[in-house]
Order: C-alpha cells, then structure tokens, then sequence
C-alpha cells in the first residue's frame, strides 16, 4: 500500500486543480468567450449549457477544492473540448486543458485511487468549500445511520431562553426547549432515548448548590414525564419514560411502536432553571448551550432568545465535538481533538419579539409565547439568533458558547 502524508496530498491536489482551472481560463480567453455567461457559452460554443455552468463554477470558484465538486467528469469535458476546437479554438490551448487533465488524474490515482475516494477524503478535512462543511459525508451518515438503528427526525430543535432572574442581577434564568419534529421508526423493535437532559459547570462537573431542572407543565397529564410538554406534542405520541441518570441528569426514553408515516410524532420537551450565575467565576467562565445530536436528524434549529439587557451572548462561539468513542454523555469529554471541521454561525432573528416561525417546527411561535407567559416576562424585551445546520452528525455536540463578565 502506498502511504501519502496528508500536507501532500492537499498541495498536490490544490496544484493540479489550479492548473485545470488556468487552462479553463486561457481557452476561454483564446476563444473570446465570457465564461461568467453560462448560458450564452452553450449556445456560442454548442454544448449543453449544464456543461457550461459547470465549467463556470469551476473557473470562478473562490477555492480551488471547491471547483472539484463542480469540475465534469473525463468524458463530458472532451465533450466540451470537441465543440471548442470546431468552434475554432487554438489546438495549443486545447492540449493545455487535456494535459492538465491528465495530471490532475495522475494525483488522484496516486493519492487515493479514484476521484470519489479523494473527495471523500477532502470532505473529511473540510476542504471541500465553505458551503459543503462534510455535508455530502454527514447526508450519507444520515441515511446510513436511519437503516441501521431504526429512528430518524425532521428536525431537532433546541431553544434556549436567557433572562435576568427575579433575585437579583447577578443571576440568570433559563429555559430549554428541546424538541423531535417529524420522529420516525423504521422499524418497530426500535425503542430510543429521545432526550437527555443535564446542567454542568465548564469542567463537565455538576453545579454545586444549584436548584434541578424545574417543571415547565405546572398541570398536565400524570402519565406524561414532567418535562414534556404534552400540548405542543402530536397526540398520537407514545408515552415516554423519565429515568434518572446520574447528578442533574435525566433521560427521556421512547418504546418501539409503528412504523413509517403513521407512526410518526413530534415530541416537545422543556424545562426551567434558575438562579444561574451571570458572573465568571474559578471553574465557571463560560455559559453555554449545547445540543446534543444522538440519533440521525435531517435539520437542527438552534436558537438563542435573550433578553436585551444581556449582550455577553450577542457572538457565541460555535463549536461541533464528535464522540468517537461514545455517545456525547460526559461534557468533560469536548477536547480540541474531537472538533469537526463543520462550521455554523448565529444570524439575528427578525423583530423583537423575534420571529421564529418556521415550516420544520409548527407552532413554534405558541411555544415562545408559552415561555415568556410561564416566565412572566414581556416578549418585546427579547431578540433572538438562529443557528442551523443540516445533517448534524449522530453522536456529537453542538455547542454555543460565550465568556462571562
């Protein structure tokens, strides 16, 4: 087997696709032809005018592994290359392309077999564009992890209200809403955990003297564990089971049941806790919010609604940790090695109150509104942000974070 350091399988291939794209140019460039009019380029030169709106993208591409999730393959490009030499392109230009064609095929021999296997391997490095960010290995992940364990969701939401405690202005309160939009088994021996709560200082220790989660439901149905809230759920959702998992932990278990469409549901949990400190202390820097990504899910939705006297929480820091090893069960375990290369930023939500309204979650809006009447706040005093991120990998952790004054 031939062993590649990965420096040099990324300066090789990022040379290679460099020199495709300058030949690209040089051939355009020779021909008169604007490479930026997709459009006009297939009907000018006659070709199909997908084959120009990929070359297009593989020229203006803002980084050259980019361009190779766009670059044709082999055949289509000779395609391409036999409409620009009738068009009277310069046979010199053309050998430019063939040539650099050839070597860029030379690497990804040399590195990784075939071209599937070397975006694959970028893909894994984050190397593959901005916009990709592992989204085609986290789409496969999806669906690979659905057949096997039996479950998948819509959505995963997590919503997370921050507000100045009543005590005092040193302390905060808080309420999580975490919920499964869109719940499937596959098939019906699946039984799940949907949720697990847990509250925990930046060392992953429990918070000494603070009070457990509270119950957001002052009523509700006696059947249901305490932090679902059963009128935001689908009525056909299965009873869950509540156990404690150790300081401050609780899980929320799902039973198997039907399968497919019909037994699908959309399942709402919340809880309280307050008098958080608001201030940094020895241990406890930091305040953040995590989502914890435990069985295959299409899209999450992470929001922050913070009331407007707090700014510490305006740019959070978002952090994706994998769990190679386990489940993300233990906070302790979030080291810089097991980051992902994934990145996700907060946009601001519009208006105040801000508008969360979204197809993937319905009556979210009722759901905030439920929260600022539980808290006995005023709406027009919060803003939000919303992070989103599609495919979010199965056993990670999604973590937003920020220091505290």
């Amino acid at each position: 087997m031939i062993q590649t350091h990965s420096d040099q399988l990324v300066d090789d291939t990022r040379a290679a696709l460099q020199n495709v794209r300058r030949a690209l140019i040089e051939l355009f460039a020779a021909t008169g032809v604007d490479h930026g009019q997709p459009v006009e380029v297939a009907k000018r030169i006659g070709f199909h005018k997908n084959m120009a709106w990929r070359i297009s993208r593989v020229i203006s591409a803002t980084d050259p592994f980019a361009a190779l999730a766009h670059l044709p393959g082999s055949s289509g490009l000779e395609i391409a290359l036999e409409a620009f030499s009738k068009f009277g392109a310069p046979p010199a230009a053309l050998e430019s392309v063939r040539q650099a064609l050839r070597d860029l095929e030379s690497v990804v021999v040399r590195h990784a077999g075939d071209r599937a296997h070397l975006e694959l391997i970028l893909d894994s490095m984050g190397l593959l564009g901005a916009e990709n960010q592992l989204e085609g290995s986290r789409e496969m992940f999806y669906r690979g992890a659905s057949g096997l364990w039996g479950v998948h969701a819509k959505t995963r939401l997590q919503s997370c209200f921050l507000m100045p405690s009543r005590t005092g202005a040193s302390r905060h309160d808080v309420v999580m809403v975490g919920g499964l939009l869109g719940f499937r088994r596959l098939r019906p021996t699946a039984t799940w955990r949907l949720f697990k709560s847990q509250l925990h200082d930046d060392r992953g220790q429990p918070m000494n003297g603070q009070p457990f989660m509270e119950r957001f439901e002052t009523g509700g149905n006696g059947d249901d564990p305490p932090h679902v809230v059963r009128r935001f759920c689908s009525p056909n959702m299965p009873r869950l089971e509540t156990v404690p998992s150790g300081d401050n932990k609780l899980e929320h278990l799902l039973p198997g049941g039907p399968v497919g469409n019909l037994g699908a549901f959309d399942c709402v949990i919340a809880n309280i806790v307050r008098d958080l400190p608001a201030g940094a202390s020895p241990g406890n820097e930091f305040a953040s919010f995590a989502a914890s990504e435990s069985l295959p899910v299409e899209q999450l939705i992470f929001d922050l609604i913070v009331h407007r006297s707090i700014t510490d929480a305006d740019n959070p820091e978002v952090s994706v940790f994998g769990f190679p090893h386990g489940g993300p069960d233990d906070p302790g375990a979030q080291r810089r090695q097991n980051l992902l290369p994934v990145s996700a930023t907060f946009s601001e939500l519009a208006g105040s109150p801000p508008a969360v309204a979204t197809p993937l979650v319905p009556r979210y809006t009722e759901i905030m509104l439920a929260v600022f009447e539980r808290m006995g706040v005023k709406p027009g005093e919060f803003r939000g942000r919303r992070m989103t991120l599609k495919y979010p990998p199965m056993s990670s952790m999604v973590v937003a974070k920020w220091r505290l004054p």
